[in-house]
């Protein structure tokens, strides 16, 4: 932990970690035109969108131990290198196979980053500091999603999808020059045998780091119960188009910038319980009126803001307990890995989970499921705090 923040560093990996998450989202804009171009079925195209996040959900831990053995800002440029050899790879791939494989190259380089760039952040921001730099590290999903949504549906649409690919390569570039100029390097990073850095950095990680994996994992299921069904609902049951129903929807998921904001301001003056309880409430007391029936659109769009909103505060409240949770810091970076792995397992079990659960008993299915998430986060996050205390 730095004496003095950072904040010229925080900023630029922030950025890298907006880069990072727009290119999980960077393939939904430009769907109709790739889909066409590269005789392309529902199956595989899902495939296409999901394929980033599964090396997070397989190897999140391992990248952790990864990061601690080669250093933070190593992993976080080989991350990038990783990120743009695959981005090139997609931009000029001649066939749906060679894009997989792309696909599959952009998520070891995105899990590089995420794991990576939150242990730096840590690292360079002064005790005082830590709470609020790495609630705005928690937004860092939201506005990449967001900002691939608004810019890909206006270039792929006039440009095409290679160039709508090609432009997220070429951004890497500057941001990842602005990055080496910030940076600090990694200081005596010690170099070890893979099997001592296995092991020594498992031996790091507590129950409560668990506990907090846990409590994101319920978080993530809660954000894809109102993102990814949001636009269904509007199309459903209030007759709204596709394309009024996204964009709603990506304003909504907008408000999650605030949430995580609003909880850096907050963080070091009122107590995390209290945070805690009170953005469970808002979002308990939003779910009902989001996603009832005879609600008018006004009304859904309003709530849906308020819960989102709370789901920024409660992403904001992970990250920033990491480095509390870890019992050293060699510890952050396998908390984080540990974090980003089990988050991301319900990335890619939730909308299938979500979707059954509404098919089978209706829309008043969802928010019953956005409040067991919403009660086990709170489990989850209380228990981690408590084993913290007693550690």
């Amino acid at each position: 932990m730095a004496t003095k923040t950072n904040w010229k560093a925080i900023l630029a990996v922030y950025l890298i970690g907006v880069a990072a998450a727009a290119q999980v989202g960077r393939i939904a804009p430009a769907a109709n035109s790739l889909r066409e171009d590269m005789a392309m079925g529902l199956t595989t195209y899902g495939w296409m969108v999901s394929l980033i996040t599964f090396a997070s959900a397989a190897l999140g831990l391992a990248a952790g131990y990864w990061v601690v053995r080669r250093g933070p800002r190593f992993a976080l440029f080989a991350g990038m290198a990783v990120l743009f050899v695959g981005l090139v790879l997609a931009t000029l791939s001649p066939s749906k196979t060679v894009m997989l494989l792309a696909r599959v190259a952009e998520g070891l380089g995105y899990l590089a980053i995420v794991v990576a760039a939150p242990t730096l952040i840590a690292r360079e921001a002064s005790g005082r500091d830590t709470a609020r730099s790495l609630a705005l590290w928690g937004t860092f999903f939201p506005l990449g999603i967001s900002s691939a949504a608004i810019a890909g549906g206006l270039l792929s649409e006039l440009f095409g999808w290679r160039v709508w690919f090609g432009v997220n390569a070429a951004v890497l570039f500057p941001i990842a020059l602005l990055a080496l100029a910030a940076v600090p390097a990694d200081p005596g990073v010690q170099q070890r045998s893979p099997a001592a850095g296995s092991r020594q950095p498992l031996s790091l990680l507590p129950v409560s780091a668990w506990l907090l994996g846990l409590g994101l994992l319920s978080v993530t299921l809660i954000t894809l119960a109102l993102l990814s069904m949001l636009p269904v609902f509007l199309t459903e049951s209030h007759g709204r188009s596709q394309q009024t129903a996204g964009g709603i929807t990506g304003a909504v998921a907008m408000t999650s910038i605030l949430g995580s904001l609003l909880y850096g301001w907050v963080a070091n003056r009122i107590g995390e319980t209290s945070i805690l309880i009170s953005a469970a409430a808002l979002l308990l007391l939003s779910a009902f009126p989001a996603f009832h029936p005879a609600a008018v659109v006004p009304v859904t769009i309003a709530f849906a803001a308020l819960a989102i909103f709370a789901t920024g505060v409660l992403v904001a409240s992970v990250f920033a307990a990491v480095p509390r949770m870890a019992s050293s810091p060699d510890g952050i970076g396998p908390a984080n890995g540990l974090i980003a792995q089990i988050g991301s397992v319900g990335a890619l079990t939730g909308p299938p989970i979500i979707g059954f659960f509404i098919a089978s008993s209706g829309w008043t299915a969802l928010p019953v499921m956005i409040v067991i998430f919403t009660l086990s986060f709170l489990g989850f996050a209380i228990s981690a705090n408590a084993a913290q205390r007693r550690r």
